[in-house]
């Protein structure tokens, strides 16, 4: 019988379609891809089911790009035209090809004459494949030359120099040429033993997995492979593996020998002027190639675990079919896999847009956005334009492009989180289905488990090794660079406002000469703390701080003895004092890594550049915005016109023209109405209130006026600021607003919200009782200027009317309503505070810096507002305000809504309402959305909101990085009502943190733990619905604080004891020891850690009372950057110009 193959039917129409192409002016390559396209179409029109998965955003970017390191650089091969390059996330690749490995040799056309002929070709093929297996690993051993061995000798002498400690007498030696070339070539040698050593290992272990995972002794058949897409690496023969070993083997010994004979000739070289130590010359060689083949020794373990993985994956699917599955099963099996890999390469994608994130660099498939720059610029060169103007359009195009290019990203990540979810639903639903049809056939029953759990380990080595290849492809991010950014540094300061996206970029509306490294430190947020500040002191500053720091914490602690009454011996106090310095001193003055010192000293210098030149052009202002958390460069003629216009408009301030500082005249009018209430007949206060009142002459100094600004409303507006922290009446403006505010938040606690978790609250208790409806208009409302239009008689009038109402026997405290009212009169009248080297007293209204300005405004409008509160409650509507906002519901007609509010509006001049009537609103950072019915909530974000958090490079204690990202979830969990709005909600969280530092790995855990905390991991994997409706209201309804948890615990404890029968005593709480202590990157991290042991070592001995003290070490922060750039504070002088006869004839009265 002959063995010839009869001849496969032709495709003429296949034929036609390349030969058209051919005349097209194609080449043969163009013509195979689109044929074998062709062909794989067909295969797909036959499959019953079939998962497929396409690249959501391309990111070529991300591959290795040649270059010295890598392998396949000088490989002589034929270069493919770039249109048939496979795209590396295609899913028809089998596991195997998702790896780096290059494609393998195209197969020679078999002939169909005889067997005879066919045995020939085989055998050739063998040998080329031996041939070609030997020839590859010598191109990769030339490749290994290339990027060390062949750089000049400037270079390789710096080399030598970085990879071996104590080469000076080497380089020396090296000044001849002789010497050099010789060095050269000895370590040419050695670099060639310790290749054939990688190789030899490397085929080692490919002998080890193929014996291990039975690749040669049960082989596949070609069927099976082709089915499951897999690309065996064992076929070669184990006699060809052997053999080449063997000359592996034979070559090393070669290499040695050629070593050992070249290092006889050292004495040829050495000379009575110019001589060198053997031993040393070769250890400094010996660690040159070792750091030389580095990256060729990370690309063998890549190979082995490469290896590995085929034979493992091998091994899988061999044991799925040992099975014996049907056609049907196998057919079920495929595509559960297929749909693991697909779910697998999403996950990747995924990742690799986030680490895109983390880095601020982001595809270049999203460049063409840029395009419309350098329109822009264009028009914007036209002298038509002033400097500031220009500017400001510049920025603001820059920021809109940033922000346009992070919401593709966004959306890119959503779309590709789906897809993950989507395929592993898939696959999990292809495997139930196959258990129902294997239970259904009693022949396939008892193979059911067996099948199963074969299926699952293949499922479960997909997913490993993808997660290895996404990590080995995200290393990549760092060690490459492209056409447009060639010097790819991951320093945030070489940041390019035009390229990057930057998490907080300064608003600039101003023509400003800053360098983008100057601007990308802005980036960074006013709450950024740049690192080891106290590096940058003069030496008296760090004593004094050194000695600041000792002081406060030995003062805590024999006050904290002292006060408990311990039992200590003032000897052991004394060691303690004294480790506790020579601790604190280490700390400080110890050296800093290299890599810390350099970039403290590299913000410095920028920080110290920033305050230069803002204090040389004084016509730029930096402040902080009034919302969005970052920078603002306005101009200062700008600044200076929207505050006279403020002031005109609101009429509430008035210069003082004299020119004589009021702080001498308030300072009078406080101690004299103190006096004169303490030392009354009839004291009307106690001496504790008088002292808690009582202004402190050594700190006091005028208020001072500043504005910020508000850029995400038009035109820029001003929001004033009377900073009177040091202020004569501060006492007392504090004093009354601990009095009244309390009694206020309990007498109209149910028409103020506290916040957004409030205003959820309320909606879904309106909604639960049934009065939201398909007609419910949601209503928000601001009152303009409310702190400094409430006219003061009027509110002073509804203060007393406020109090007379609500006191115990006249009396509110132990303060006559009157007394209030006069304390209350005091904080206004003497409301004064500096402004543009001017004094300034506040005529209307109350300064919103002041306490009790706040709780002033509550009171007048609680009056104003309860014709409303009367409206709402009669028709079971919702009112509630938050300060000056105000948000209400109806069922009523717009018409009839928009009259009530007019009528409103016209009830008192002082007060001008603007509102907005619909059925979707934002209040509070909160969306709220009425659906035919159905109440919708979720997080509000503005705009022109920046994703600014914290950085993560801040200098702050790693715990604050992390109760950051739980207090980011806790709040969308219970704003989002539902799993949809809190996903997208929690992606926004992660793509804020990206942009602000916060590694992927970092992120990942602790998205995880949140959920595992609350047993609600299935929210974050599966989105499930159920679960994450228990956890919202969980969350939403926890109104107690957490010290008061515990307390509620304990009666809950005693209660059930009492009807036990049974009370036992209350355990003694553990009484607390809390230290503050400055944190600063550096040795100074380690502060907690030593001061611990310097407790226990001193105090924690047998039967010593201070065993049981729990010690707690609270941190405090360095300067921010808003402290150390944004000058708004006037100048001393002007603050603190007191009358000094004036200032003892108040002390003697």
């Amino acid at each position: 019988i002959s063995n010839i193959k009869k001849k496969q039917p032709r495709n003429r129409k296949l034929q036609r379609y390349c030969r058209k192409l051919r005349k097209q002016g194609l080449d043969e390559a163009t013509i195979l891809m689109y044929k074998r396209s062709n062909q794989l179409e067909q295969q797909q029109q036959h499959q019953t089911e079939d998962v497929e998965m396409e690249e959501i955003i391309p990111l070529n970017d991300t591959m290795t790009l040649p270059g010295p390191y890598n392998p396949q650089r000088k490989i002589m091969k034929r270069k493919r035209d770039e249109s048939t390059k496979q795209d590396d996330t295609s899913i028809i690749k089998s596991l195997s090809q998702l790896s780096m490995k290059e494609n393998s040799k195209k197969k020679k056309k078999r002939s169909s004459s005889s067997s005879k002929v066919q045995e020939q070709e085989n055998q050739q093929q063998d040998k080329e494949n031996e041939e070609n297996l030997i020839q590859v690993n010598d191109n990769k051993q030339t490749t290994s030359l290339h990027y060390y061995l062949n750089a000049t000798d400037k270079k390789f002498k710096q080399m030598l120099k970085a990879a071996f400690i104590g080469v000076k007498d080497i380089l020396q030696w090296c000044k001849s040429k002789d010497n050099l070339h010789y060095l050269r070539e000895h370590t040419r040698l050695v670099d060639r033993v310790h290749y054939l050593k990688l190789e030899e290992d490397l085929w080692e272990n490919y002998t080890i997995y193929g014996e291990t995972y039975h690749c040669w002794t049960s082989p596949l058949s070609k069927t099976i492979i082709k089915d499951n897409k897999l690309e065996s690496d064992y076929k070669i023969s184990k006699k060809s593996m052997i053999k080449y070993q063997e000359r592996i083997k034979q070559q090393q010994q070669e290499a040695e020998e050629q070593v050992e004979k070249h290092a006889l000739l050292l004495k040829d070289y050495q000379q009575q002027d110019s001589s060198i130590d053997e031993q040393h010359l070769w250890a400094a060689i010996l660690a040159l190639v070792r750091k030389g083949q580095h990256k060729l020794s990370e690309n063998y373990e890549h190979r082995k675990k490469y290896f590995k993985n085929s034979a493992k994956d091998y091994s899988f699917v061999k044991a799925c079919y040992d099975c014996q599955p049907t056609q049907d099963e196998i057919m079920s099996m495929q595509v559960i896999w297929q749909a693991t890999i697909n779910e697998c390469k999403s996950q990747q994608n995924v990742d690799i847009l986030k680490q895109h994130l983390f880095i601020k660099r982001i595809p270049k498939s999203l460049d063409y956005l840029d395009q419309s720059f350098s329109n822009v610029e264009n028009k914007l060169s036209k002298p038509i334009y002033n400097d500031n103007i220009r500017t400001t359009i510049s920025t603001r195009h820059k920021k809109i492009i940033a922000q346009n290019k992070c919401d593709l990203m966004t959306l890119y990540i959503s779309m590709a989180e789906a897809a993950v979810r989507g395929y592993h639903q898939y696959g999990e639903n292809e495997k139930k289905k196959l258990v129902n049809r294997m239970k259904q056939d009693p022949l396939r029953q008892e193979f059911i488990e067996q099948f199963i759990q074969a299926i699952e380990q293949r499922q479960k080595h997909i997913r490993q090794y993808m997660e290895y290849l996404t990590k080995r492809r995200i290393h990549f991010f760092y060690h490459r660079s492209d056409d447009r950014r060639h010097k790819w540094d991951r320093r945030s300061y070489h940041l390019n406002l035009y390229w990057d996206i930057l998490p907080s970029s300064p608003i600039i509306e101003v023509s400003i000469k800053l360098t983008p490294e100057q601007l990308a430190l802005l980036s960074r947020g006013p709450k950024y703390v740049p690192p080891c500040q106290s590096r940058f002191y003069k030496k008296e500053a760090k004593d004094k701080i050194i000695q600041e720091e000792y002081k406060n914490i030995i003062t805590k602690v024999t006050e904290f003895i002292r006060q408990h009454t311990y039992c200590v011996s003032e000897k052991r106090i004394n060691e303690f004092s004294t480790d506790l310095k020579n601790l604190i001193q280490r700390l400080y003055t110890k050296k800093l890594s290299r890599k810390l010192s350099v970039r403290a000293k590299r913000e410095h210098k920028l920080i110290t550049s920033i305050r230069r030149y803002l204090n040389k052009y004084r016509q730029v202002i930096l402040r902080r915005t009034d919302k969005s958390k970052v920078f603002h460069l306005g101009d200062a003629n700008d600044y200076q016109r929207k505050v006279l216009e403020y002031m005109q408009e609101t009429e509430a301030y008035e210069e003082i023209t004299s020119g004589i500082s009021p702080l001498a005249a308030n300072l009078q009018q406080v101690i004299s109405l103190l006096n004169l209430l303490y030392h009354a007949e009839k004291p009307l206060i106690s001496k504790k209130q008088y002292e808690a009142m009582y202004p402190k002459e050594n700190t006091i100094e005028l208020g001072h006026l500043y504005f910020l600004p508000k850029p995400h409303k038009i035109g820029t507006p001003l929001r004033p600021i009377v900073a009177a922290i040091h202020a004569p009446a501060i006492l007392v403006s504090k004093y009354l607003d601990n009095l009244l505010r309390p009694i206020f938040n309990r007498i109209a606690r149910k028409t103020i919200y506290i916040d957004s978790i409030d205003l959820v609250k309320h909606l879904e208790k309106y909604q639960k009782e049934g009065h939201l409806l398909s007609t419910t208009k949601f209503i928000t409302a601001d009152v303009k200027n409310l702190y400094t239009m409430i006219p003061r008689g009027g509110a002073l009038d509804a203060l007393h009317r406020f109090c007379t109402k609500h006191a115990t026997e006249k009396k509110i405290g132990n303060l006559t309503v009157n007394t209030i009212i006069r304390l209350a009169c005091l904080v206004l009248d003497t409301n004064c505070f500096v402004f543009d080297n001017k004094y300034y007293k506040q005529i209307r209204g109350g300064a919103m810096g002041s306490p009790f300005t706040m709780t002033l405004a509550n009171i007048y409008m609680y009056e104003w507002e309860q014709s409303l509160i009367q409206h709402q409650q009669e028709r079971n509507e919702l009112y509630g305000r938050y300060i000056d906002d105000i948000f209400m519901t109806s069922n009523e007609p717009v018409e009839t809504i928009t009259a009530l509010l007019d009528r409103e509006n016209e009830k008192d001049p002082n007060i001008r309402i603007s509102y907005n009537i619909h059925d979707s609103v934002e209040f509070l950072d909160v969306f709220i959305e009425n659906i035919q019915g159905q109440l919708k909530t979720s997080v509000f974000r503005k705009p022109a909101a920046e994703p600014y958090i914290l950085p993560y490079t801040s200098d702050h204690p790693r715990h604050i990085h992390s109760n950051t990202i739980q207090t980011a979830l806790l709040r969308g969990v219970r704003l989002c009502s539902d799993i949809e709005t809190f996903d997208q909600e929690r992606l926004n969280i992660e793509i804020a943190l990206l942009l602000n530092g916060y590694p992927p790995k970092f992120i990942s855990h602790h998205f995880k733990q949140f959920f595992k905390n609350y047993n609600a991991s299935s929210i974050y994997q599966d989105l499930h619905a159920e679960t994450y409706q228990q956890l919202h209201l969980q969350l939403l309804n926890e109104s107690i604080t957490t010290d008061q948890v515990p307390q509620q615990l304990e009666q809950q404890q005693l209660g059930q004891e009492i009807n036990n029968g049974c009370i036992k005593t209350k355990p003694k709480k553990q009484i607390e020891l809390i230290i503050h202590y400055r944190y600063e990157s550096g040795p100074l991290k380690k502060f907690s850690r030593e001061f611990r042991k310097l407790w226990e070592k001193h105090f924690c001995y047998e039967n010593s009372s201070l065993n049981n003290i729990r010690l707690i070490l609270s941190t405090r922060s360095n300067k921010t950057l808003e402290t150390l750039l944004v000058n708004k504070k006037p100048r001393r002088t002007l603050l603190r110009n007191i009358d000094p006869n004036i200032s003892t004839t108040t002390m003697e009265t």
